[in-house]
């Protein structure tokens, strides 16, 4: 549970810094789908640094590690991206709205995949 409230305040903080982003890039006239990945990949490098160091404490140095951090992260953003697709697309959400819960539906497969499979010392 310590680990999930930790993966959670990272968590917290990377959707500030990716609404945050992607609010500016619509803001600036930039495509919401382009804004998307550009926000997320934002996003990412701080959730990298953070989820290493601190949440799973990660110490083994093994490239590995970044490797299946990245694919985690870009399986979560295709979710993403496809999520937010549909909301702004199809039903017509505001893209910022829109965004607030696409960014909500990754959170959970990030997790699970980011603990059983990233972060896992014994693969």
């Amino acid at each position: 549970m310590k680990m999930f409230l930790k993966f959670g305040t990272v968590g917290f903080f990377n959707t500030l810094i990716t609404l945050g982003s992607y609010t500016l890039f619509i803001y600036i006239g930039i495509n919401y789908l382009v804004a998307n990945v550009l926000g997320y990949l934002l996003g990412v490098l701080n959730s990298y640094y953070w989820n290493k160091n601190w949440v799973f404490q990660d110490r083994t140095g093994k490239a590995g590690v970044f490797v299946k951090f990245f694919a985690v992260n870009l399986l979560t953003l295709g979710f993403n991206t496809l999520a937010l697709f549909i909301l702004v697309h199809q039903l017509g959400v505001h893209p910022v709205l829109a965004n607030v819960f696409a960014v909500g539906c990754g959170l959970g497969l990030n997790y699970i995949l980011n603990y059983k499979w990233t972060f896992n010392q014994a693969s």
